[in-house]
């Protein structure tokens, strides 16, 4: 048998399953406890693993919620779509809340992304309206900034 298959069947330390799930991809501390939860580690060894990871840097709930908000943001989502998506990646509500509240986000930017990828920049037909409201409303918007964009828009192109 050789060397890497022994070491792929000897069970890694909880602070080793943290490394190696988070060299792959990040998580938040709540999703990572429960990874290793999964992995039936006991809950001592998951909270010292987690306060290793974190000390060293390599866990870090805000930066991981900053990396995800500017990800859909540069994917033409709003605010509400991005909310929801942080949820489902089980960072905490304190977290989210404090990342939309500290940092400056330029919407405007983000819903003329999302309309020039689903239509074409260069028209607006007043007759679309509600096509368009419908949709950048869908993509977590809210309905007083897709107003002003819409109004913007219609003005540059009438």
């Amino acid at each position: 048998m050789s060397l890497l298959n022994k070491m792929r069947k000897t069970k890694l330390t909880a602070q080793g399953a943290a490394v190696e799930l988070l060299s792959r991809q990040g998580y938040s501390r709540i999703r990572l406890a429960r990874k290793l939860r999964d992995k039936e580690y006991a809950e001592d060894e998951i909270e010292a693993a987690l306060n290793y990871v974190e000390e060293y840097g390599w866990l870090n709930d805000y930066e991981y919620a900053l990396n995800l908000i500017q990800s859909r943001l540069n994917r033409g989502y709003g605010a509400a779509y991005i909310r929801q998506y942080l949820r489902s990646k089980e960072i905490a509500r304190n977290v989210i809340e404090a990342v939309f509240v500290e940092n400056e986000w330029d919407w405007f930017v983000a819903i003329k992304k999302a309309f020039c990828k689903k239509f074409q920049c260069e028209t607006y037909e007043d007759r679309l309206r509600q096509k368009y409201s419908a949709y950048l409303y869908r993509r977590g918007f809210d309905s007083e900034l897709i107003r002003s964009f819409l109004a913007q828009t219609k003005e540059n192109y009438s």
